[in-house]
């Protein structure tokens, strides 16, 4: 008996199908700002001192490979390639920080209520500035090509790989704490990679030999891996608390 009036009530009050639900939600008074447009509205919320320091390394390395020829011998087995990835943590770290604006300022949950939600945001933030340090790094690699005898992949591993380990140290450290001990702890961290390839770089040389490639091959894949992990970690976080706009769409 209960199911038979259950069934009945349901029947009796089920909502009718929506009329002309598609001329009503184009009537609808809300910003249409297409995916493009918002890709390019993200350029403008990325602070300016992010492309300053990105000309400013780009311009380093420039003149460490053009403009100190007698005091830089580029052909000696490893010799001062150090002298520009030890400052790629310092772009990583800017890089992380910039990522996870919204939990310094306390505007997550403001951002997740926009049109478009947080995690859209992060990663078109996140393909600006990776569109923008893989410009810096090209232009590095050009640099060094043209002065180093190791070849195009040396040469981009062994500039990647302290930048890679940087961003996920300070990909993992953002992800776990917040406010300005997270901040602290990334300026900490890219500067403990700068100095410890400024030591084992000046005192090892042997490691920018050959035998030791297949070392820097594993670390940068580690380190690549640990970096998708903490995108994906940071992006798990977010799509839960994404705005339904299945009534305003």
């Amino acid at each position: 008996m209960n199911k038979k009036l259950k069934n009945a009530l349901q029947s009796a009050f089920e909502a009718p199908k929506p009329v002309d639900k598609e001329r009503f939600l184009k009537s609808l008074r809300y910003p249409k700002t297409t995916c493009w447009d918002f890709f390019l509205s993200q350029f403008r919320y990325i602070r300016k001192r992010v492309w300053v320091l990105s000309v400013l390394i780009a311009f380093v390395g420039w003149a460490i490979a053009f403009l100190s020829p007698l005091t830089i011998d580029w052909y000696i087995e490893g010799e001062k390639i150090w002298i520009i990835s030890a400052v790629l943590p310092f772009l990583a770290l800017l890089t992380a920080t910039e990522i996870y604006r919204s939990a310094f300022y306390r505007m997550t949950e403001l951002e997740i209520c926009c049109r478009f939600s947080l995690s859209q945001v992060i990663m078109a933030r996140t393909a600006i500035l990776g569109g923008g340090n893989f410009i810096v790094l090209a232009l590095l690699l050009t640099f060094i090509g043209r002065v180093s005898p190791y070849s195009l992949l040396q040469a981009a591993i062994y500039l990647l790989v302290p930048y890679l380990i940087t961003c996920g140290i300070c990909l993992l450290i953002l992800s776990r704490t917040r406010g300005s001990e997270s901040l602290y702890g990334c300026a900490a961290a890219a500067c403990l990679v700068s100095v410890a390839n400024v030591i084992f770089s000046s005192t090892m040389q042997l490691l920018y030999s050959n035998p030791f490639l297949i070392y820097w091959l594993l670390v940068f894949a580690a380190s690549s891996s640990l970096i998708g992990i903490q995108i994906h970690h940071l992006l798990k976080q977010t799509e839960d608390r994404t705005w339904n706009l299945l009534l305003t769409e």
